[in-house]
């Protein structure tokens, strides 16, 4: 579980190196922002406001906060009652169409 005080803290002092970011999975997007200033300090501001999110987000995606909390390797398995009838249909009759010579 990952938590949102440890995120702002690496936001705030190592944000400059997407540390926040690598914390919560997203290599790729702290890979550009490693490599573009941050989006030219245009995404660090931004990441104050959707960071606590992104905590919340990775939580719930790893089963660590939601329905299934605290068993995330629980199986859902879903039972399809299907029956087959017993007789089978008879194919339906053609009419003959006969004209009258």
């Amino acid at each position: 579980m990952k938590s949102k005080g440890v995120a702002y803290l690496l936001w705030f002092f190592l944000g400059i190196f997407s540390a926040h970011r690598f914390y919560l999975g997203k290599v790729g997007s702290g890979i550009l922002y490693l490599l573009t200033g941050q989006l030219f300090g245009i995404g660090w501001i931004i990441d104050l406001f959707i960071l606590g999110g992104m905590v919340d987000k990775y939580n719930l995606m790893n089963g660590f906060i939601g329905p299934n909390r605290g068993n995330v390797n629980q199986n859902q398995n879903v039972v399809v009652n299907v029956t087959a009838p017993t007789q089978p249909t008879p194919a339906p009759v053609q009419a003959e169409n006969k004209t009258a010579e």
